[in-house]
């Protein structure tokens, strides 16, 4: 990062404290375990589906008993997703509170599944008011241009028939709306914008000129590793390695 520790960092970075599971355990997958990441679905009305993936290392057969364990407690899942859910809207209401947009968060919901010997979290939501909506333009900055960086991939998805228009920093690589920014890159001073390409009035809508998406990504180092270990040794639960 940049020098400073955010409120968007804060939040991803508290996701990691994993106290808690949802339903009750199923069948280890075989598949490759994802990534870890953001991705941000935003819809023509400037809401969005926030979804954050996280993935812990179980080294032994103890860890992976523990972790299918916390898949079926009811009572720590509603713990987790209550602090989790409470520090997403804190950071909503001090976005809001900068952008002069009003903003929410509600819909969450947690999950948990096992590949092999690694753990996978997934926590979503729904984001009242992310970007800003004007006339078929959305334009997404806040909280991601405060941010510095981030520990995971960040994808940033625009609703079908919207062409972004203008993207500064330049994500790592995008295709049909989709921009993604890898792990660490810089993402100060964000602002992408997007028009819908469809005519309100039935005529056909203006061809925009878009600003061309770059291939460079930031070089600024995530925060993931050291944060999620301190992290989790001091909730006395598992240590994940993989963010």
């Amino acid at each position: 990062m940049t020098g400073r520790h955010t409120l968007l960092t804060s939040v991803v970075l508290g996701a990691l404290l994993v106290g808690a599971a949802v339903g009750p355990a199923g069948a280890t997958q075989t598949d490759a375990p994802p990534e870890p990441s953001l991705t941000v679905t935003l819809a023509p009305d400037g809401d969005a589906e926030v979804t954050l993936v996280s993935t812990y290392d179980l080294d032994d057969e103890s860890e992976q008993a523990a972790f299918d364990d916390l898949r079926s407690n009811e009572t720590v899942r509603d713990a987790y997703a209550a602090r989790q859910t409470a520090r997403w809207r804190s950071l909503a209401n001090n976005t809001s509170a900068r952008t002069d947009r009003e903003m929410s968060v509600d819909n969450a919901s947690l999950s948990l599944s096992r590949t092999n010997a690694t753990g996978v979290v997934t926590y979503s939501l729904t984001w009242a008011g992310l970007a800003a909506a004007d006339d078929g333009l959305l334009t997404f900055d806040e909280p991601f241009a405060s941010s510095g960086s981030l520990d995971r991939q960040l994808a940033v998805v625009f609703p079908e028939n919207y062409q972004v228009t203008s993207v500064s920093p330049g994500p790592t690589n995008s295709s049909r709306g989709r921009l993604v920014y890898a792990a660490g890159a810089e993402l100060d001073g964000l602002g992408i914008t997007a028009r819908s390409t469809a005519a309100p009035t039935g005529t056909p809508a203006p061809s925009p000129t878009a600003t061309p998406v770059g291939t460079t990504g930031g070089s600024g180092p995530g925060v993931g590793a050291v944060g999620a270990i301190a992290a989790l040794a001091a909730a006395g639960l598992l240590v994940g390695r993989r963010g």
